[in-house]
């Protein structure tokens, strides 16, 4: 009896799985939910300090959809590409920078934040104050 081999999957169907696997994946709803967080701390820093532009509003947003697009696009492929661990690599990074403007954009508020944490992040520095300062 011959035994015939299967064909291997077309790479778009390897893609597309790995696209509906994104909804059940922890670290890709961090990296929405980090943006969702970044752009409503800057909408309301920007009120906070009297600084509200259109511009930078829209140009901004287009930036975030950008990154949006690109991290949604790429991990898909990079994961059916067979390099699973790179691409939660990649998103953990982009999470790693979301929560730091975050964290920058809710201390610039005013909000509490731990005084351990403040001395880590450069625009919540003394330095960055002084410096700022000296600009205007």
């Amino acid at each position: 009896m011959i035994r015939l081999l299967e064909p291997p999957r077309p790479f778009h169907q390897i893609i597309f799985d790995n696209l509906h696997g994104m909804y059940d994946n922890p670290l890709i709803w961090l990296f929405i939910w980090l943006i969702i967080a970044d752009i409503a701390t800057g909408f309301v820093k920007s009120i906070v300090a009297k600084s509200t532009s259109s511009t930078k509003g829209i140009n901004g947003l287009i930036k975030h959809g950008l990154v949006l697009f690109v991290g949604l696009s790429v991990y898909p492929i990079i994961t059916a590409s067979g390099f699973a661990s790179a691409a939660d690599s990649f998103i953990v990074f982009c999470n790693l920078f979301y929560a730091v403007s975050f964290i920058e954009n809710w201390g610039q508020i005013g909000l509490p934040l731990p005084e351990w944490l403040k001395k880590y992040i450069y625009k919540l520095s003394d330095e960055y104050k002084i410096k700022h300062e000296e600009d205007k």
